[in-house]
């Protein structure tokens, strides 16, 4: 009896001392209440625990055998606030400023956090002051000046370099590691005459220090971010055609980098749910028609694409969904009016004081304007308001679409405020979608 007592107690010891968690607290006069857990995994977040933040401190017990890698803490998901952490089963004790919790976050437990967070911030001083050498240089002529200049970013780069090497070797034998090498920046050994070959040069070295192969990496949301960030902002252009040039021949380079098939899909996901979110419906299909569709069947995800085409099914350029209505015993719908060149679809709402505001200087600024036709939906529970201030509005089409936002006009045009224009040409597609009425009145104006 007193063995099995004995064990019991060890056990239980055991079991208690293996218990690993990450404690916070958050130095902030808001109130923040709520803290959620994902583990970094390829290019998804994947929910672990939530929490309760109670006097700006939560606590969180990592699920037995959780896997080491990159996590994050969700507090504000709307200003997206969180905090990014290393977990290799030890415990995680840190403390930070809501507001600022990338200059402020600091560890008191966790060797492997310690020491990332150091090297982060410590890279980043380095890198501010190696950038303002190049952007000094940019605007500089003399000679002497400019060698002066060269000199002393040479002997900055040389101790940025060895500050590289040592945290390389302080980190030995830690996942930190993986993590120290793939942030490590690439500086040219000479400084750069113009902005255009230092943004090439930056663009050629981009991925110098990446191992595409590394597992901890292929584990974490690091490469997908990297990735994002080498897409679209190392490939801009004011031109929209040079533009998606860029965004063509970058979308190739990172793919073609890629070996490990499931992060490939991941990655060509991730490109197009952040294609379809500026409605960039060119690139969309580009990805889709070169990429996703080239993808194994066990990988491809049905759900994907119908959430990427709902993106970007309102997008400008795109036909404007169907609108059918009943005026005089007769269906009408949008598809088959010939009346005009330009179309305004305009969801509205006797409710709305905003719209009772707005409708009425539309009428007055559209009513001579023979070329355009306005369809107006009026989304309310019942015909009361409807049929007390559409009289006002004659010379529009006025379609009275019931259950508000459950309407399936609504619905199809994803409308959750009021008001919402859409501006279509004599074919039915969206060439604009003006937030307020003064930006509608602009649009005419400019056309």
């Amino acid at each position: 009896m007193f063995k099995k007592l004995l064990f019991a107690i060890i056990l239980i010891s055991y079991t208690v001392q293996s218990q690993t968690y990450v404690k916070g607290t958050l130095d902030s006069e808001q109130n923040y209440t709520w803290v959620v857990l994902y583990q970094l995994k390829g290019a998804k977040l994947l929910y672990i625990k939530n929490a309760t933040i109670t006097n700006g401190e939560f606590s969180i017990n990592f699920p037995e055998n959780a896997a080491a890698g990159m996590y994050r803490l969700l507090y504000n998901q709307q200003n997206q606030g969180f905090v990014d952490f290393i977990y290799n089963n030890e415990n995680v004790e840190l403390k930070f400023d809501p507001e600022n919790p990338f200059e402020t976050v600091e560890f008191m437990t966790s060797e492997e956090n310690k020491l990332f967070t150091s090297y982060l911030l410590e890279s980043a001083n380095w890198q501010q002051e190696l950038d303002a050498y190049q952007i000094s240089y940019f605007n500089m002529e003399g000679e002497e000046e400019t060698s002066l200049l060269q000199s002393e970013y040479s002997n900055l780069l040389t101790k940025f370099n060895i500050f590289q090497t040592e945290f390389e070797k302080k980190a030995e034998e830690k996942l930190a590691l993986h993590f120290i090498k793939a942030n490590h920046k690439y500086y040219a050994p000479n400084l750069i005459k113009t902005p255009q070959n230092y943004l090439n040069s930056e663009k050629q070295h981009f991925f110098d220090f990446i191992n595409f192969e590394d597992e901890v990496l292929l584990n974490s949301i690091f490469l997908s971010e990297l990735i994002t960030d080498y897409v679209f902002y190392l490939n801009g252009s004011d031109d929209v055609e040079v533009q998606n040039i860029l965004y063509k021949n970058a979308t190739k380079e990172v793919v073609d980098k890629i070996i490990n098939t499931n992060l490939k899909s991941e990655i060509i996901s991730t490109l197009l749910y952040a294609f379809s979110q500026v409605e960039n419906t060119i690139l969309v299909d580009f990805v889709i028609e070169n990429y996703y569709n080239k993808l194994p069947e066990n990988l491809k995800n049905k759900n994907t694409i119908f959430e990427i085409q709902e993106k970007v099914k309102l997008a400008i350029g795109k036909l404007a969904p169907e609108i059918t209505w009943q005026e005089n015993g007769t269906t009408k719908k949008l598809s088959e009016l010939t009346t005009s060149n330009r179309y305004v679809v305009v969801f509205w709402s006797t409710s709305c004081s905003h719209c009772l505001s707005e409708m009425p200087q539309l009428y007055e600024f559209i009513k001579d304007k023979k070329d355009v036709n306005v369809i107006a939906i009026a989304l309310e529970e019942d015909e009361i308001g409807f049929n007390e201030h559409t009289s006002k509005f004659e010379k529009w089409t006025n379609i009275l679409g019931l259950k508000k936002w459950q309407n399936p006009i609504a619905k199809a045009y994803q409308i959750n405020a009021t008001p919402s224009y859409f501006v279509l040409d004599k074919n039915k597609n969206i060439i604009a979608k003006p937030d307020l009425f003064e930006d509608v009145k602009a649009f005419f104006t400019a056309y």
